[in-house]
């Protein structure tokens, strides 16, 4: 599932700042293509000192000639650069280590979510035999008692239904005017031998599937755990909430193999679910903040691709274990290990300096540095210190009249916010300046969520075998995250969103071109496995590009609206699905416009470099 970025990791520049002053100093970086009078610019990073005041550039021209034990590129006039990356560098040995350490974190997420496919997978059954006809063999069985769909049975006294050497004795002669009654227990193909899937253990079949209802628990989950761990790890912190949630994942993980009934399975599921997209979300937030530059776009895409890759690993692992129970001991309590970096697993730089955590800045970077090679300025703190943003304080009367004025004179976030003053974000992302961005970019999610996870959890409906489709689109979808990067890169990331919204659309509209029958199923689903990739880079792009939309003070709340979007639709997948019993094609056509209205929603959409 996508992440998002949080506080720390984007900033506006000030409306109306000069280059050269502090305020330049401390918000740069990103602009809108076509800029409009009184738009704010947008920065990668929270403090940004590429643009060095006179004070600052004096004891920074000092410390830089301080020797240093490996050649390191000056950063501090890099128009991507800021306080932190020069002391960290924009991807250096440190950064990889983590982030790639980090990116594991997706596959136990992943793995929760998309086993279920596997879980539920579908299986012959039929009505019980009762114990006086066990010898009976199943096929005369289900051609004398019941009906096609196996859901109902004669409604007769089989107690004295007698099987004598093959012979069925006191069987009714005229069975047409005996009515049918519902099944109470039911049996099961052997195909699999003593494996059982979720469905047969609680016989989720016929009056009794609620499959959905039960994935549905699981989406819930997610959806609260988009819109809130966004908050969770902003006030506690990316490291402790990351790690707490894991171990939450896990446990609860492990706990639900012994789900004794179909309500403890669905409560645990909800939990899982919250655990799975906040260490999602905050793993993706942690990921960008410990980089800069030009590689938080691209780490940020490639964190989203052990996404991809555990759909193959998911494959071939239920493969191999077909018993829904032992399936999820494996993808749950083996990631245990993750917890052994728990103590050395550094904070968000990023965030401890938002927070004026110097003193857990300088140990981190100190260990950074050491890990580079590098050696640090003298006075580097000063620096750290000065970046700090001032501490919000207790509005009095007069300011709480000041602020008064300053809304009514339609001033912008930027100017409230250097008042010192606590905007209602709501306000923020509704006002006239960003309502119409706000409103766009509820759709751009909505739309994604919808086709993405349409076609990633219910690409078994379409047919053909659940194990080598999902192995196969996994592979191909990792292939287009890979090249997403160069493209997004040498494109730009808005006409990347538009081509990677626009086709998988008119890929899933394509299906109704192919003729009609199972011979034909093939064309279908490669056309469903093309769109499910080309989606799937969309869904690694567009928490970046969300991100860029939004002055600092709002940023967090507005990608949160993009989270709430998508978790409003991950909510309405299974029941989209439901309308394949009325056409086969027609979720598929539903994803297709979905897919066109995205494409015009990101065609409206502003402009950034």
């Amino acid at each position: 599932m996508s992440g998002v970025l949080r506080r720390g990791s984007l900033n506006f520049d000030c409306v109306g700042s000069s280059r050269g002053s502090l305020d330049s100093n401390l918000y740069g970086g990103y602009r809108e293509a076509k800029p409009t009078p009184g738009t704010p610019e947008i920065n990668v990073i929270a403090m940004d000192f590429r643009r060095h005041s006179d004070d600052l550039k004096k004891v920074g021209l000092m410390a830089m000639a301080a020797p240093i034990a490996s050649p390191v590129k000056d950063l501090s006039q890099d128009i991507d650069s800021d306080v932190l990356s020069n002391f960290l560098g924009h991807y250096r040995k440190w950064s990889f280590v983590w982030t790639f350490l980090l990116c594991l974190f997706q596959l136990p997420t992943t793995f929760h979510l998309f086993m279920f496919v596997f879980q539920t997978a579908p299986k012959d059954y039929w009505c019980a035999r009762p114990a006086n006809l066990q010898s009976l063999s199943v096929t005369e069985w289900r051609n004398l008692s019941q009906t096609p769909n196996g859901c109902q049975l004669l409604d007769i006294d089989y107690s004295q239904v007698i099987l004598d050497n093959g012979q069925l004795l006191n069987w009714p002669s005229n069975t047409s005017d005996i009515g049918y009654r519902q099944c109470q227990q039911f049996e099961f193909s052997d195909i699999d031998g003593d494996a059982k899937t979720v469905v047969e253990d609680f016989s989720l079949v016929c009056g009794n599937n609620i499959t959905n209802y039960v994935e549905m628990c699981f989406l819930m989950g997610a959806a609260a755990g988009a819109v809130l761990s966004g908050w969770i790890s902003d006030r506690f912190g990316r490291r402790h909430t990351l790690m707490s949630f894991v171990l939450i994942q896990t446990i609860f993980g492990g706990i639900l193999a012994f789900s004794t009934s179909v309500a403890m399975f669905m409560s645990l599921r909800v939990i899982i679910g919250f655990a799975s997209m906040t260490v999602t979300v905050v793993s993706f937030v942690l990921v960008v903040e410990l980089v800069s530059g030009k590689w938080r776009t691209i780490i940020g895409i490639l964190n989203i691709l052990p996404v991809a890759i555990s759909y193959v690993l998911s494959s071939g692992i239920a493969y191999l274990i077909r018993d829904w129970r032992t399936l999820q001991l494996v993808i749950s309590w083996p990631w245990l290990a993750l917890l052994s970096i728990w103590y050395w697993l550094p904070e968000s730089p990023r965030w401890l300096l938002a927070q004026g955590r110097l003193e857990e800045l300088s140990c981190l970077i100190e260990g950074a540095a050491k890990m580079n090679g590098t050696t640090l300025p003298n006075n580097y703190q000063k620096m750290l210190e000065a970046a700090v943003p001032m501490a919000m304080q207790h509005q009095d009367s007069a300011q709480a009249e000041a602020v008064n004025t300053a809304i009514e004179e339609s001033k912008t976030p930027s100017d409230l916010h250097h008042l010192g003053v606590h905007v209602n974000p709501v306000f923020v992302v509704f006002s006239s300046k960003y309502w119409r961005t706000t409103m766009l970019t509820l759709i751009i999610w909505f739309t994604l969520i919808i086709i993405y996870f349409g076609l990633t959890l219910h690409l078994s409906n379409l047919g053909g075998n659940v194990y080598i489709n999902s192995a196969v689109a996994g592979s191909v979808e990792s292939i287009s995250i890979c090249i997403s990067i160069f493209i997004v890169m040498k494109a730009g990331i808005r006409r990347s969103l538009l081509g990677y919204m626009l086709l998988p659309g008119l890929c899933c509209l394509a299906t109704n071109l192919v003729p009609q029958g199972d011979h034909n199923q093939a064309g279908v689903i490669a056309l469903a496995t093309v769109a499910k990739c080309l989606i799937g880079a969309n869904n690694a792009i567009i928490p970046t590009y969300t991100a860029m939309q939004y002055p600092t003070i709002v940023r967090n709340f507005g990608v949160g609206m993009g989270n709430l979007a998508s978790g409003i639709a991950l909510i309405l997948v299974p029941s989209l699905w439901q309308l394949e019993h009325y056409d086969a094609l027609l979720p598929l056509n539903i994803m297709g416009v979905c897919g066109l209205i995205g494409a015009v929603a990101i065609i409206l959409m502003k402009d950034v470099e």
